[in-house]
């Protein structure tokens, strides 16, 4: 091509289009930012399309003879710039090929004119579904990380909120983060029409963000733009760009659904700032993580006194302690209820409150009723929120509803369908519903994606025991208990099963486990109970419930439905147990 006497002023390929006289790179009409080298690196590639362009060629062409760089480095990291300036993948590539330690190659078919009008998207329908990938922070600094996670949180959650789109789930589109990938390929593989991405940076009190919108069905840049604010103008950067992709998705919004998209929890940016660090150590679920987060959620009540999403996440936080055994639940559960509830007076319409307060409901104050209420109420304000799904299926599997249970659970998995939690929760609720197999072999999908997740190593042993297969069993707590250090749910879990194969000395050494953990910290009754139904103690398994009544002990939500109690069932003394916990009338 450079050999031409008039070369085209314009190359095309797809919805991309050089204009090689002003340097300029345009994607459906829309300019592209990109930087010079990128940029040489292309032209070169689009003068012999289809030809490979040898690595010692770039060099000769790109860096002045005698100047003194990292060629392979400078090279390579200019080549990544170009592929994600282009949404390319070096694994599945559309436009540049590698060949390895050779150079490269233009891939896909060119058009050369002079004159014609930039390409422009078609016509589309309204796009159902969007994934929102983690925003990348640039900056350099992980300190800011907080901004770029909690960027991409608000946007998912104020997307969730309208009822025609169907949003991926924090927990699937983070599986993405600090890995690059090329949108098209991930938005095919979550099965979505468009996918969000976006680049942060901070410097001093300068807030870059640049964000861009693509069509999955056909490639299609459907909207970008580039955000130069401070930090205090973080609010009104993510309020437009839920409002642009709204309109960019031609979604037919209600005019609550537009006030939901401009609606703010606090008017304060410090206080902001503080409830994104706070979720940002809470979505570590360490104890180290759990404890920084109250503090972060607390400094952003101290700024703005009626910042519900604080005051939620907060009561989450106490909720976790409770869940996880770290702390007794009459010292959590009842600070986490309370939270629940400002947060609920400040703002009715919060989802994730309303879901809070249910949990709690069900799990510390026994509540059936105003839990399911309170469940159904959150789905209702935000119909994507996969947690929610999750946990009013858990509930319904508690109560025997196991049906219901499941078509809730699947609909988690099909919003959120990376997540490990979700995933091992479908094996959960077959567990729950007896379905053993069915368990297992949930247990075992989960696992090839993580093999060192213990709660799916703990569901696979579950399913083993009920199943007969002792040893299996055994090997998969053992895992499981490895991989926790020693967490008191697998400690009880190992021992039922040896209790189960008939092994009683290592099923005590179990209970004796459980003994020397409960005079270092808390260790739930519940867990001891477990051991002794296995071993048939029925007296001591019934002592072990009922002061985990008096402790009101979270785990006791599953007592109607989990098959290790079976050996319990029979007389009055269980049936009490259940009456006094409000599972039967």
């Amino acid at each position: 091509m450079s050999g031409q006497e008039n070369p085209p002023s314009t190359i095309r390929f797809g919805a991309f289009e050089v204009d090689l006289q002003a340097r300029e790179l345009y994607r459906c009409g829309l300019r592209l930012k990109i930087e010079e080298k990128p940029f040489q690196i292309l032209a070169a590639l689009l003068e012999r399309p289809g030809q490979l362009i040898a690595r010692q060629e770039l060099r000769q062409r790109l860096w002045n003879p005698g100047t003194y760089v990292d060629f392979d480095r400078n090279l390579n990291t200019a080549i990544n710039k170009l592929r994600d300036t282009l949404g390319d993948s070096a694994e599945n590539p559309r436009f540049v090929e590698t060949l390895s330690r050779r150079g490269y190659r233009f891939i896909y078919p060119v058009e050369m004119a002079k004159d014609a009008p930039l390409p422009t998207a078609p016509e589309f329908e309204a796009i159902s579904s969007i994934a929102v990938l983690p925003f990348e922070n640039t900056t350099g600094d992980p300190e800011v990380d907080y901004l770029s996670d909690g960027i991409t949180e608000s946007l998912i959650s104020n997307l969730s909120q309208l009822a025609g789109l169907r949003v991926m789930a924090r927990s699937t589109v983070f599986r993405y983060r600090g890995r690059v990938v090329d949108p098209l390929t991930v938005g095919h593989a979550l099965r979505v029409h468009a996918v969000l991405t976006g680049r942060l940076v901070l410097r001093d009190d300068t807030l870059l963000i640049g964000t861009e919108l693509v069509s999955t069905d056909s490639g299609f840049r459907l909207w970008g733009e580039q955000y130069n604010r401070t930090p205090a103008d973080i609010f009104e950067v993510q309020e437009e760009i839920s409002r642009e992709i709204s309109e960019r998705l031609r979604l037919h919004l209600t005019g609550e659904e537009k006030k939901r998209l401009t609606r703010r929890s606090t008017e304060n940016a410090g206080a902001y700032r503080d409830y994104l660090k706070g979720r940002y150590c809470y979505f570590k679920m360490s104890e180290e993580g759990l404890g920084k987060s109250i503090g972060y959620f607390e400094d952003a009540i101290q700024k703005d006194p009626h910042y519900a999403l604080a005051y939620s996440g907060l009561a989450d936080t106490y909720g976790l302690y409770g869940f996880f055994g770290l702390l007794p639940p009459r010292e959590v559960m009842p600070r986490a209820r309370e939270l629940s509830r400002i947060a609920l007076s400040l703002d009715d319409g919060l989802a994730e409150a309303h879901a809070s307060l249910a949990s709690i409901k069900q799990s510390y104050e026994w509540d059936w009723v105003g839990a399911e209420n309170g469940y159904l109420r959150a789905l209702e304000l935000s119909p994507n929120y996969a947690t929610g799904h999750h946990l009013y299926a858990d509930f319904l599997s508690s109560m025997g509803r196991s049906e219901e249970a499941m078509q809730e659970i699947h609909t988690a998995q099909e919003l959120d369908p990376l997540s490990l939690v979700i995933s091992m929760e479908v094996a959960w609720n077959w567990y729950m519903a007896r379905e053993y197999q069915r368990c297992l072999e949930q247990s075992l999908r989960t696992l090839e994606i993580e093999p060192d997740f213990t709660p799916a190593q703990h569901t696979l042993g579950l399913a083993y025991v009920q199943l007969g297969k002792y040893t299996e069993a055994i090997e998969a707590f053992e895992r499981a208990r490895e991989s926790s250090g020693g967490n008191r749910v697998t400690v009880a879990a190992l021992g039922h099963a040896y209790a189960a194969a008939g092994e009683e000395r290592e099923a005590a050494k179990a209970l004796s486990e459980l003994g020397k953990m409960a005079r270092r910290s808390y260790v739930p009754p519940y867990w001891s109970a477990i051991v002794h139904a296995g071993l048939g103690h029925q007296d001591e398994g019934f002592d072990c419930l009922e002061k985990a009544c008096e402790e009101r002990d979270v785990w006791l939500v599953w007592l109607k439905a989990e098959p290790r109690f079976d050996s319990l069932r029979s007389g009055a003394r269980f049936e009490n147990l259940l009456r006094r916990i409000s599972l039967v009338p």
